[in-house]
Order: structure tokens, then sequence, then C-alpha cells
């Protein structure tokens, strides 16, 4: 989650730029991955693009050096040791995959953004990360919070998807245990209250997120 909303509103802030260079690769990576399925992404990216990037990356031995010894609240939580590489993809391209439909949140955002207050910040001659930080950022935060919680959320049930590629997380564990105890509709009615839980408390955590922002405004 956190690498998406990063990625995504740097994503977001480069094709708001005026030049060419910077918005065009942004605009490029927006288009190709909003318009793949995304199962079909998930597997392009853990069968050819992850095998190719992890090992250059240097990942794939750091993973192997810390699989010797492993606390058993490491591997409750994050699978075994073997599937780590698996999970790591699953991270990058979730993150990724949600990063596009952020992006174009943030930029919808910035557009939002009345030209007089960017000419107020100019004017003053602040620097961009201070223009962004005080001017801009609470503006904008302010109107994509909705869509910013819908996309979050999706994104949480989006984690569904990598269960294909054996990575250990709430479906593919649900479906482990409704395959080995034959209470079918018992482990999947636990599993949809999970998810139901998980997306009301980040709903409830966006509105707060919103109200606060409202009243930042207000001042």
């Amino acid at each position: 989650m956190v690498q998406a909303l990063v990625l995504g509103s740097l994503i977001g802030i480069a094709r708001s730029q005026k030049a060419w260079f910077v918005r065009l690769p942004a605009n490029a990576f927006v288009q190709l991955v909003r318009n793949i399925p995304p199962l079909v992404f998930v597997f392009i990216f853990y069968f050819f693009i992850s095998n190719q990037l992890i090992p250059l990356l240097g990942l794939d031995e750091l993973l192997r050096d810390h699989t010797a010894e492993v606390h058993p609240l490491i591997t409750w939580l994050f699978g075994p040791a073997r599937l780590w590489e698996n999970l790591l993809s699953g991270v990058l391209c979730i993150g990724l995959l949600s990063s596009a439909y952020i992006a174009e949140i943030v930029r919808a955002g910035l557009a939002n953004i009345p030209q007089g207050q960017w000419e107020a910040a100019d004017s003053l001659g602040l620097p961009t990360w201070v223009k962004y930080r005080y001017v801009i950022a609470p503006q904008v935060l302010t109107a994509i919070t909705p869509a910013l919680a819908g996309q979050t959320i999706s994104l949480i049930k989006d984690t569904s998807i990598i269960s294909l590629i054996s990575i250990q997380e709430l479906t593919f564990v649900g479906s482990e245990i409704a395959n080995s105890s034959g209470l079918i509709f018992e482990i999947w009615l636990i599993v949809g209250a999970a998810y139901l839980v998980l997306c009301l408390s980040l709903s409830m955590l966006f509105k707060q997120v919103e109200k606060r922002s409202l009243r930042h405004l207000s001042r």
C-alpha cells in the first residue's frame, strides 16, 4: 500500500509537468498498466519481469542469506522462507498495478487546483517542495481523499489475485484450510468477513483524514 501511494503520487506529479520527457514516460506507464487486465499483468510480471528484476537487484541473494534462521512469528506473518521471493514479486506487482490508478487520481487532483494558487506560491518565491507541501498538497489531499479511499480498498481486494502465484495471503490460506478441512462455506465466510473488516476500517480511516483536511483548509 505504501509503495503504491508513494509511487502513484510521484507518477501523478510527473504527469502534471510541462516537460515532455518527464510527462511522456509517466503517461506511457499509466496507459500500459491500466489497459492490461490485472490477472494478465500479475502473470507477465511474475513469470517474466520479476525473474529478471529480482536477480538484477541482488534481492534473491539477500533473501537466501536471511532464510537460515527464521523466527516462527516471521514465518507465520510472511509464510515459508522458500516463498519469500514470490511474496516480494507479488508486493511489487500489486504496488505497480495500483500506482497507475493512484497516479491518475493525483493528476486529476492537481489539475483541479486553481491557477491562482500556483501563481500565488510562485510569486512568493517558494521552493518547489515547500510549494507542494504547504500550498498544493493540502488542497489536493482534500479533493482526492474519496477516490483514494476507493482505490486503496480495491488494492486490498486485489491482493487476492496474487494467491495464484502461491503467495500465502488471506485468500490463499483460506483456500488451503477449506480444502483440508472440508468446511468450505464456513471458511470462505470468514475470509469474506476479514476482507469486510479491513475495508471498512480503511474507509473509516479515510473519512477521518478527509475531515482533518477540511478543518485544515478552513483555518
